[in-house]
């Protein structure tokens, strides 16, 4: 494919992104057109606000070195408002994909005030896996561990710590921890 066919392609799902936003770490054409089709027409389809903060990605192995991976956050207010951890999920696990994760270690730059804000990136992938039980494949992160949920149960489970976790414990944990987090930038600074 072209550029131009690229930019058509874009349009033809609302518009909603430029090339530039997919060519963070490399050309939009190292992307596969069909998961990238399949990534525009569901942001077409949610019509939430998607900041991409990585795409294809050199000397990886997995679905970013296929072409087959996006990392984004999304916002209900572009910049200003991220959705909450439970539409995240909610929206990239009611789409066809074959991975989903939640980053509950993030940041973003708020773009009126210029503050490191904590927020929840979303990953999701087209890639099939290299065995047949690796898709569909949900995970978490949290403080640097990936949690990997159980077909059987339901719960995430981090081979590193050897912790569980559920999809709503995590949410809490990160909701408290924003709001410790939010609690300390309103105190009035000691001099």
């Amino acid at each position: 494919m072209k550029r131009a066919d690229y930019i058509a392609l874009i349009e033809s799902y609302g518009g909603n992104f430029s090339l530039s936003d997919f060519e963070i770490q490399g050309d939009i054409s190292r992307m596969d057109v069909d998961f990238l089709r399949s990534f525009l027409a569901w942001r077409d389809w949610t019509g939430t606000k998607t900041l991409i903060t990585s795409a294809w990605r050199d000397n990886n192995p997995k679905s970013h070195g296929r072409g087959l991976a996006i990392d984004c956050l999304l916002f209900t207010g572009w910049l200003t408002k991220q959705a909450t951890p439970l539409q995240h999920w909610l929206l990239a696990t009611t789409w066809p994909f074959q991975g989903v994760g939640l980053y509950f270690d993030w940041n973003f730059t708020h773009k009126l005030s210029g503050e490191k804000i904590p927020a929840i990136g979303l990953h999701v992938d087209g890639w099939s896996g290299k065995q047949i039980n690796e898709r569909p494949l949900r995970w978490l992160r949290i403080d640097g561990n990936y949690y990997y949920q159980s077909t059987k149960t339901g719960r995430f489970y981090c081979r590193q710590n050897k912790q569980t976790i559920t999809l709503q414990e995590a949410i809490q944990e990160y909701d408290q921890r924003y709001e410790q987090i939010t609690k300390a930038r309103a105190l009035p600074q000691q001099v």
